[in-house]
């Protein structure tokens, strides 16, 4: 009997590359998708998964009105950044811990940029939060992974405090053809990794 992959995740891109690319790449697992917790305990239909694999940011329903920011609100929290001319000025040729530090501000400055955006239009990690809490509460004993794209240091401690069984961040290109042609790359490793999680649970 197959061990069975539950994948949770809102978006119909992301289970596109895994119904069509990985998959495929392990013939010996059953994927199960579905965009929430209580269509995954449909299909499986009183079965009990190995793993769940859960995206975790997704929409809030709890945001009321959400929008795309204006791209002059955007423009000006960017422009409020450091430029690379201050980055560089008087700085000497052994100042790294000094550049580090001017660059991470800017590095910081676009992670509140990007968090004010995702705000705006409700996107947040409570989406794949609740899944994971659904899945400790009914399948107690199935070991739980989060699959994410948007990573930030907030979620990794979000995730890490929720005690997820692993973290793995999904292969972004520029355009859809190129996070196609990544996510093939590495999906062999992402399988890997996944079954080394489940037969380590049942302590094989």
């Amino acid at each position: 009997m197959k061990d069975i992959v539950c994948f949770i995740d809102d978006s119909p891109f992301e289970h596109e590359l895994v119904k069509n690319i990985i998959a495929p790449v392990a013939p010996d697992l059953e994927f199960l998708q579905a965009y929430t917790f209580d269509e995954i305990q449909s299909l499986l239909n009183g079965r009990t998964p190995s793993l769940f694999l859960l995206d975790l940011w997704g929409q809030d329903k709890d945001v009321k009105d959400p929008y795309i920011m204006p791209k002059e609100e955007v423009k000006k929290m960017a422009d409020a950044l450091p430029s690379l001319e201050e980055i560089y000025n008087n700085l000497g040729s052994q100042d790294f811990n000094e550049y580090l530090r001017r660059i991470f501000t800017i590095v910081d400055g676009w992670r509140k940029i990007f968090e004010t955006v995702c705000s705006k239009i409700g996107q947040n990690r409570k989406y794949g939060l609740r899944n994971m809490i659904l899945a400790r509460k009914h399948y107690p004993d199935v070991p739980v992974v989060i699959y994410t794209r948007k990573s930030l240091i907030w979620d990794a401690i979000a995730v890490f405090n929720a005690r997820a069984d692993g973290i793995f961040i999904k292969p972004t290109g520029v355009n859809d053809e190129e996070t196609r042609r990544l996510t093939r790359k590495f999906a062999p490793q992402l399988v890997m990794e996944l079954k080394r999680i489940i037969f380590r649970k049942k302590g094989l």
